[in-house]
């Protein structure tokens, strides 16, 4: 846990710019930096990256006894000790008492207020892009009305404000309203008022997975609730996303190959990562040493590359030093022998090719994490290709279905079909299970005209997976076609009998 700022009183005010890192495993405090640290400050906010912990705003006193709003802030990095300022660029105006969530690529604040001759309650706010720290407005058309003590969740897709205050002298101003802000489209929709809590301000919220709960506050006759509500907001769609594969790395074709398809109209951003060491924090028997990373675009063209994560190859889609951007995604390796490459792509086919520097071999793990959050286009259609071999040396692959709603899925496993592309030694019975976050088995299955009838498989699938365009051209091959609700899930492919050879695992979104 890391807490930073905020204000005491001895003989004067005290506005802190320290704070410290408590670590519960071990019971104990280590205060953080204050070199280039921001000015102290209260009434600010906090996000945690993964990686780093953003403030913004907030403010603290002039000599002059009046209060001074700020539109500055710092990003602190815990594993360096060290703050690094946020841009004061196109940052929203100075403010204090607001709200701000993290989207997984950005930092969204809303809200709040600042003064100057009065109290000026604010329905604008702004967007932080760590990775290029740059900011853009967000929009106020149908924003909820200003207001100041409110709170925000991110529910994986949208941001969601309620509750607060615009004015103490009214009750028409201690609010039971709020909206759902949609940075993919900048636009806003209402939340709903029937049932509503009563309005409050300086309550608490969560976001459980798939509702908001608010509790707490205080009320317009200025006394403090235990009351509260759970708010279900509309469903965003579910899609795939958070990408990765681990399997045994050798040499030559028998590196591995992850696929993946940008689909929509608009760009990407996306972080691709190759881990090696860090398996070996798992019990990973072998991990390889030293991965590195290859991304090609579809007519086989390389695009980017890198060989340790903390020295940036400029070329192609890498167009300047991106260790900032890394450690700010929230996804930077643990490793300094392990690769990463962020991109923005457009829409159309990819390749992340994984090998062991100087044909060295071992386990190692090909990621892709989507962080974008534009709904103009999703990640979909992921594949891997790599030599399977028995026990820990089998190919996993494990994918992230995202949002509220269920996603409909093909995972194929595909051994034989590969002969036909010039692929030597191709497994020639693969099997394949699929195992959910808990790790059980939710659905097997040995050759696709057979039916394995457990888990989420209900009934006969032969005729739905002919139907779905992506039947296996060899009856030796694997499919499960299945409803998956949101959660984490793993495939594995195996060969019948402990054999060996090369495979490929997908999976295909089939609502698209």
């Amino acid at each position: 846990m890391i807490v930073w700022g905020g204000y005491s009183y001895d003989t004067t005010d005290h506005y802190w710019n320290t704070g410290g890192r408590y670590n519960p495993d071990t019971d104990s405090w280590v205060a953080t930096s204050i070199t280039n640290a921001p000015v102290g400050r209260e009434a600010h906010t906090a996000v945690w990256t993964g990686s780093v912990m953003i403030v913004w705003g907030g403010f603290d006193v002039l000599p002059n006894g009046f209060a001074h709003d700020l539109y500055t802030g710092g990003i602190y990095n815990p594993g360096t000790n060290s703050w690094t300022a946020t841009s004061t660029a196109h940052a929203p105006r100075a403010r204090d008492s607001h709200a701000a969530a993290w989207t997984g690529s950005e930092m969204i604040i809303w809200g709040g207020y600042f003064f100057d001759t009065d109290f000026r309650y604010v329905n604008t706010g702004g967007r932080y892009n760590p990775s290029t720290n740059a900011w853009k407005a967000t929009s106020t058309t149908n924003a909820p009305d200003g207001r100041s003590s409110h709170t925000a969740v991110w529910n994986g897709s949208e941001m969601i404000v309620w509750g607060g205050h615009g004015d103490f002298d009214s009750l028409g101003y201690y609010f039971n309203t709020g909206g759902s802000y949609d940075p993919g489209t900048d636009s806003w929709t209402a939340t709903s008022t029937v049932n509503a809590p009563e309005g409050r301000y300086s309550h608490t919220a969560v976001w459980t997975g798939n509702e908001m709960i608010v509790w707490g506050g205080i009320l317009y006759t200025n006394s403090s609730t235990s009351t509260g509500g759970r708010y279900c907001a509309p469903s965003p769609p579910a899609q795939l996303g958070n990408i990765s594969t681990r399997a045994f790395v050798q040499t030559n074709d028998n590196v591995m190959i992850g696929g993946f398809i940008v689909q929509g109209t608009g760009p990407k951003r996306v972080i691709i990562r190759a881990i090696g060491p860090e398996l070996s924090h798992y019990v990973v028997p072998d991990p390889l040493a030293n991965p590195t990373l290859e991304l090609y675009n579809a007519a086989g063209a390389l695009i980017g590359s890198n060989d340790d994560w903390q020295q940036t190859i400029i070329g192609g889609v890498i167009t300047r030093s991106q260790v900032a951007d890394i450690q700010n995604s929230g996804h930077a390796p643990a490793n300094p022998f392990e690769s990463a490459i962020i991109a923005d792509l457009p829409p159309g086919n990819y390749t992340a090719i994984l090998r062991g520097v100087n044909n060295t071999t071992g386990v190692a793990l090909v990621e892709v994490y989507d962080l974008g959050n534009d709904a103009s286009s999703i990640l979909g259609n992921i594949s891997t290709r790599s030599f399977v071999q028995t026990d820990d040396n089998v190919m996993i692959g494990g994918f992230i279905v995202q949002g509220t709603g269920s996603k409909r899925v093909i995972i194929r496993a595909i051994g034989p079909e590969l002969s036909q592309f010039g692929v030597p030694d191709p497994l020639a019975n693969p099997r394949l299970e699929l195992h959910n976050a808990t790790g059980a088995l939710i659905g097997s299955n040995d050759d696709w005209q057979h039916t394995i009838i457990r888990g989420v498989i209900t009934r006969n699938q032969v005729a739905d997976i002919q139907n779905s365009g992506h039947a296996p051209t060899d009856p030796s091959e694997s499919a499960i076609i299945a409803e998956l609700r949101p959660g984490d899930y793993t495939a594995i492919v195996r060969g019948v009998n402990n054999t060996t050879g090369v495979a490929l695992v997908e999976v295909y979104d089939l609502d698209q």
